[in-house]
């Protein structure tokens, strides 16, 4: 797989209930939120730069108006609200994954949706970059995608990059002050620390609308 965009992963949803028009569709918040708990569970300080997050699709559409509330086995209810994109705004913490909580969805009768789980980084859009941050936030994804994977470590994707999607074009600056152009696919400039040995600064002719990882070779 070679996308200058976060990883992707898509996994169907199941168990409904019936009733006319619409009903609760309640689905273990582990099959939701697929590999958060094993996020979690990787200490804080060795995730700092990353982020998981989950929309739900319908159709393969974001669905920004979706009701969903965290019920606990002990009848604790959070709401669980969704941006504009889809997005849940906030996440269950460790503790209450592991208590075997449900996600309860308002929607109609016989609605078929989807999770889409992105891994990102913390990193927010910007026009200059130190370019060791991102080296480490490289080096730390693949590191934490190394222990949560397990047994299917060897499968998973590895992060060699960054892209910087609608940054048109941008400049690597070295320690002695040299630069070069950043290499682009599909339009988006993307920077690999592995190519570039000795850069300090990464700098965008425009600000990105985020700073994704690319598992491109080239």
């Amino acid at each position: 797989m070679t996308r200058p965009l976060s990883l992707i992963l898509t996994a169907a949803l199941l168990a409904s209930t019936a009733s006319p028009a619409f009903a609760e569709k309640s689905v273990e918040a582990t099959k939701v939120l697929p590999f958060l708990d094993k996020f979690l569970k990787v200490p804080a300080a060795q995730r700092a730069r990353l982020k998981l997050s989950y929309a739900i699709r319908h159709d393969g559409k974001p669905q920004p108006d979706l009701k969903a509330v965290l019920v606990e086995r002990g009848g604790a209810r959070t709401p669980l609200p969704v941006d504009e994109e889809g997005y849940f705004e906030h996440l269950p913490t460790l503790a209450q994954l592991e208590d075997d909580p449900a996600i309860v969805f308002d929607v109609p009768v016989g609605w078929k949706m989807s999770t889409m789980m992105t891994f990102g980084t913390q990193l927010k859009p910007a026009q200059d970059y130190d370019a060791r941050e991102l080296a480490a936030t490289v080096a730390e994804a693949n590191a934490v995608i190394g222990k949560t994977a397990g047994v299917m470590a060897f499968m998973a994707p590895k992060m060699t990059g960054l892209a910087f999607p609608k940054a048109v074009s941008g400049v690597i600056v070295f320690a002695d002050g040299h630069s070069a152009p950043l290499p682009k696919f599909n339009e988006f400039p993307y920077f690999r620390p592995a190519d570039h040995q000795g850069a300090v600064r990464v700098k965008l002719t425009r600000t990105p609308t985020k700073v994704a990882f690319y598992d491109g070779k080239k």
